[in-house]
């Protein structure tokens, strides 16, 4: 069956297609067929093309989306244990060991750092291609710039702007974000201020079971404050999943302090670091099944890891060993930030938002357009204004 493709995506195959190009982006908003634009460009005539993305959960979204291989750009990388973000991880590839493939297909290109895009073009090899697909609009990565919006200034690019999914209402109503209007509720969108109310009351009535799996996710923008992730995962653990056992981990925050996490058998935890001794990544998502002799058992992706309180490592240069804890990388995820969402698809969201210094219509967008079937924003005191008003990037 011949693949019917619009002008725009004609274009944009060819442009990704185009070996004289080196680097070529390709940005559109949700539904304008990215995808599909993604998976005709791997096809091409390459000898050895490689699909990529910033975090696990993203790499699984794309090969499930695209019916390809894709892993992380880490493990595309072969970064050095035991964090993707340690200041001592080093890549294997670099500009004197090269890659080994001719066409490097990143998707996802908002979230990728300017340390991480600057390692993958040091790694090319002469005559190898790269292409940069993304939504613009979303969040830039954390703590950093985007590279990618340089890239649709500086180089060959396509800006995608027909959508195949207008009469979605989720579409709808990100449409609206994107171009500084409040969304009209609808079908699949719907809004609600809880006023001077609890607003822990309003949340309860639009979580059920679902939510404690992958069907359902609660997005916030921030992770502290009374409203922020950390305060509301420990909230929605005593209302999903408040019985059975304990198991505490320690772990210090970035200033020396002691942190404890309390974990029950049945709870939602998300993977925060890359883990390539576990073959975990950064965003996964699963359940505690159960825990013994310090050890955690998480099911991720249909499969029960151990989680043990102790494993070694090399140092980057092959030599030194060094131990550390690999249960202080699980989280709670009954609530996640909208970074940790990014990449990720839910079938229900429900988007709570204060007003804080991270809310932008960027943070809106992102968190709205992660959901397949039903989106809920619960809104506070000139929340919704803020989402909307302020803008960064793109």
């Amino acid at each position: 069956m011949t693949l019917l493709l619009s002008e725009e995506q004609h274009n944009a195959v060819d442009l990704g297609l185009d070996r004289k190009k080196k680097l070529v982006g390709v940005t559109g908003a949700a539904g304008t067929g990215k995808t599909t634009i993604t998976k005709e460009v791997f096809e091409g005539d390459w000898k050895m093309p490689v699909l990529v993305a910033p975090t696990g959960r993203a790499a699984k979204r794309i090969q499930e989306a695209t019916g390809k291989p894709a892993m992380t750009i880490h493990r595309m990388m072969r970064y050095s244990m035991p964090a993707d973000d340690d200041e001592a991880g080093l890549p294997a590839y670099d500009k004197w060991n090269k890659l080994p493939y001719d066409c490097i297909i990143v998707d996802e290109s908002s979230m990728v750092s300017d340390d991480i895009y600057r390692a993958v073009i040091d790694a090319m090899p002469a005559g190898a291609c790269i292409r940069f697909f993304g939504d613009a609009n979303q969040l830039p990565p954390v703590k950093s710039e985007s590279p990618f919006l340089s890239i649709l200034d500086k180089w060959p690019n396509i800006r995608l702007t027909k959508n195949f999914r207008s009469d979605d209402g989720i579409i709808r109503a990100a449409t609206q974000i994107i171009n500084g209007r409040v969304p009209e509720p609808n079908d699949k969108f719907r809004m609600l201020n809880p006023g001077a109310g609890n607003h822990l009351d309003a949340l309860d009535e639009f979580i059920d079971d679902s939510f404690r799996g992958l069907g359902g996710q609660i997005i916030i923008p921030n992770k502290g404050g009374k409203y922020g992730t950390i305060g509301m995962n420990k909230y929605l653990q005593q209302r999903l999943n408040h019985t059975g056992p304990v198991i505490e981990i320690h772990r210090k925050d970035k200033d020396g302090n002691i942190e404890v996490s309390k974990f029950r058998r049945g709870d939602k935890v998300i993977w925060t670091k890359n883990d390539y001794n576990l073959n975990l990544f950064n965003g996964q998502i699963g359940w505690v099944v159960d825990f013994h002799d310090d050890a955690l058992v998480v099911n991720f992706d249909d499969k029960d890891k151990v989680i043990p309180p102790h494993l070694e490592s090399y140092d980057p240069n092959g030599r030194a060993i060094f131990q550390y804890d690999p249960r202080v990388n699980l989280d709670l995820a009954y609530a996640i930030t909208t970074h940790k969402a990014q990449g990720s698809e839910f079938n229900k969201v429900v988007y709570f938002i204060q007003k804080s210094y991270v809310l932008d219509r960027a943070n809106f967008y992102t968190a709205v357009t992660r959901a397949k079937e039903q989106v809920t924003v619960l809104f506070g005191s000139g929340a919704l204004q803020q989402a909307i008003k302020k803008r960064t990037g793109y």
